[in-house]
């Protein structure tokens, strides 16, 4: 019978946990497409420098923000 080592266990642990972070970032990233194309992002002219400025500026915003 073959000895599954434990590090290659951790190694498949690692891999799952992989897929699943990309999984997850790729739903999330859908979902904030969508949002922003709701909000109009898609019908202007910015470069992507200026606008990824100005979505770190909104992220710092809701980070700071007190809680409610």
């Amino acid at each position: 019978m073959a000895r599954t080592s434990k590090v290659s266990k951790i190694q498949e642990e690692i891999a799952k946990l992989q897929a699943q972070l990309d999984e997850v970032r790729a739903k999330e990233a859908e979902r904030l497409g969508n949002l922003a194309v709701k909000a109009g992002l898609s019908d202007i002219d910015v470069s992507d420098r200026e606008l990824i400025k100005a979505l770190k500026e909104v992220a710092d915003r809701f980070r700071k923000a007190p809680a409610q």
